[in-house]
């Protein structure tokens, strides 16, 4: 079956989304199914490597002009362009589908329905939001204290799957992590591919205010985000922009800084120790959910971040760095929710 995923990757609005679905991607492909991106143009995008990953890429119509965000939620500019135009330069370019997945904050209800008349296809919508959707399924793969009562407004009655048991990992988190390695000595810190709220810098300062650490700190830049490459104290920290085998880097690792986010739930499937920051407001109140359970270390949002924040937290960790080594995840993922997701749409697509 024919499989179109409708997604965006910008500055904006960074990496994650187009990641998780490659992921889906990737399982359904193996199955047999193939699977298309329709991707708008944007500063920052992944169209480049989304084809890299052996995916098609169909190009949507450029914006014809720069949007501005009013707030942090105005996940309308995501788009670059009005959701009803959206809708049709989508089916311009695409005259036949067995299934579309959405995974964007811009795109609901309206959009979801033009496309689900016209194509007459199964839809899935994959989201954080609580929104109305016109859909088969709609997947949140967070962990919420109202997840029973989420998406009781979409229309359809879509079937639920909520919950990190349906998170969307690579399969090699699966395979990770029950495989023993050596730990590294080091802490890796990762804000996500543009880290909006400019957390990177932030750390490298406060860790060369802080000096001498008992562990060695590799931040990972990100592709999309702008910074330059400090030249840093390569005995004690170091950067990259990104790194090809993460998960394998992330699993070696004795303790991680970084993003709320998809990211939780690849360090909760590896059993790391984790300091998280919320980047995105959207990121807020699963990361203050996370606190409350103890599940997590939480510094707050990225807007009120700042190199202090980061002295405090560097200082905090060297102090206690020998008492890590017992941390057991009071969240389980276990790197199967890809496998899950799939299994589910394939067996309502044989109702």
């Amino acid at each position: 079956m024919k499989v179109v995923f409708r997604v965006d990757a910008s500055l904006l609005i960074g990496s994650g989304h187009v990641m998780r679905c490659l992921v889906l991607a990737e399982e359904l492909n193996e199955q047999g199914h193939h699977c298309v991106f329709a991707c708008t143009p944007l500063n920052g995008d992944m169209r480049v490597f989304i084809a890299e990953q052996g995916f098609d890429v169909i190009k949507l119509a450029t914006p014809e002009y720069q949007i501005i965000p009013k707030h942090n939620t105005d996940y309308s500019a995501w788009l670059q362009k009005d959701i009803k135009q959206d809708a049709q330069d989508f089916l311009s370019a695409i005259h036949l589908a067995d299934w579309v997945i959405t995974d964007h904050y811009a795109i609901a209800e309206e959009w979801q329905t033009e496309i689900i008349t016209k194509l007459n296809c199964r839809l899935l919508a994959i989201d954080d939001l609580n929104r109305r959707h016109f859909a088969d399924f709609v997947l949140d793969q967070n962990l919420w204290l109202d997840a029973a009562t989420r998406y009781q407004t979409a229309i359809n009655k879509p079937i639920r799957l909520i919950g990190p048991e349906f998170a969307l990992l690579r399969k090699s988190f699966f395979h990770l992590r029950e495989s023993k390695c050596t730990k590294k000595n080091q802490v890796l810190a990762f804000f996500g591919g543009s880290d909006p709220t400019n957390e990177c810098m932030k750390l490298i300062a406060a860790a060369e205010k802080v000096g001498i650490l008992p562990f060695h700190l590799k931040v990972v830049t990100g592709r999309q985000n702008p910074i330059p490459r400090k030249k840093t104290n390569g005995q004690f920290v170091s950067t990259v922009a990104y790194i090809t085998d993460f998960d394998k880097e992330l699993k070696q690792s004795k303790y991680c800084i970084g993003a709320s986010g998809v990211s939780n739930w690849e360090r909760f499937c590896l059993n790391k120790p984790s300091t998280i920051v919320s980047v995105a407001e959207n990121q807020r109140e699963l990361s203050e959910y996370l606190s409350d359970l103890k599940a997590v270390r939480y510094l707050g949002c990225g807007k009120t971040t700042t190199v202090l924040t980061y002295i405090d937290e560097l200082n905090r960790l060297r102090s206690h760095w020998e008492k890590l080594s017992s941390y057991t995840s009071k969240v389980k993922v276990d790197g199967l929710g890809a496998r899950r997701v799939v299994k589910a749409i394939l067996e309502e697509a044989k109702v």
